[in-house]
């Protein structure tokens, strides 16, 4: 029989694809990492991973205790949330959301839920892409486009408005903007494409056929950064523009609509401390929709 602490080991690996990725998240070196994945194989008489240029891959065996090595983690998670709830209720919870709603429109509107739960402790990991629930990098996650896991619970968070805004010193000396023909003249802020982790966030083209990019970065808070300097036009959510004294909501009637969506894993959905969380954003959003949907 293998010693189970082998399977933390062999989560990580299969999560990370490299060792010292899984290293680094274990708080331990990459020799270590390989000589539980090394004695977990010499118990069970097979090898479970095939090394590539790309990191490691599971071999069919490696699939097969896959599927048990997560129900064991998923029954070890759950006894360690009865048990903590018990002793000290609530604890800490890990949310990974892109930066535009993290930052900007949840951040600020969290005391409520923090004077209702004292005990909660929040981690906002809000980042330019999406955070992996399957990996273990967030206990909830908020998308730009509905995930598609079975072992995923998911549900529509909100919809929200963008639209085009730029400083007034911007405008004073850019041409005239009378109309949507007038914006093929015009400076752009937008995405680097390539690094895009969302075709939600191919934006530009909604409102000009060939836009003339004169910036472009993975930061949605960047990007308003660069409209408030002055350098052209960005697309941006109308919760974080809209209320900035140093940006001009340009052509009023040009928006556009777009989708947050929140999932978890189906097994923590049972978490006290992860519905805590979960309910208050749903009913956030709801009581919010006057600033998300802007006209």
């Amino acid at each position: 029989m293998f010693d189970w602490n082998d399977l933390r080991f062999f989560l990580e690996l299969q999560r990370s694809g490299r060792l010292l990725t899984a290293a680094k998240r274990l708080n331990t070196t990459h020799s270590t990492v390989a000589r539980h994945i090394e004695s977990i194989e010499r118990s069970l008489g097979t090898p479970l991973f095939v090394q590539h240029a790309q990191g490691y891959e599971l071999t069919p065996a490696g699939q097969a205790l896959l599927k048990h090595a997560e129900a064991m983690e998923n029954v070890a998670l759950l006894a360690q949330e009865e048990i903590t709830q018990a002793i000290a209720p609530l604890g800490k919870i890990r949310l990974g959301v892109t930066e535009g709603i993290g930052i900007m429109f949840f951040t600020p509107r969290m005391n409520e839920l923090f004077a209702r739960y004292p005990g909660l402790e929040v981690e906002l990991v809000a980042v330019p892409r999406f955070v992996s629930i399957l990996n273990r990098e967030a206990e909830i996650s908020i998308h730009l486009e509905r995930p598609n896991a079975d072992l995923l619970i998911t549900r529509k968070l909100t919809d929200y408005r963008l639209a085009l805004y730029a400083s007034q010193a911007y405008l004073d000396r850019a041409p005239p903007l009378r109309n949507r023909e007038d914006l093929a003249r015009h400076s752009w802020i937008g995405y680097v494409d390539d690094l895009l982790f969302s075709q939600e966030l191919l934006f530009l083209n909604s409102f000009c056929r060939s836009p003339h990019v004169v910036f472009r970065s993975t930061s949605v808070i960047a990007q308003q950064s660069a409209a408030r300097a002055g350098l052209g036009i960005a697309v941006l959510p109308n919760y974080m523009a809209r209320q900035d004294p140093t940006l001009v909501r340009v052509l009023p009637s040009e928006t556009i609509q777009r989708s947050y969506w929140i999932c978890t894993r189906r097994e923590l959905h049972k978490s006290v401390r992860l519905r805590v969380v979960w309910d208050y954003l749903l009913a956030l959003c709801a009581a919010q929709q006057h600033e998300l949907l802007a006209p």
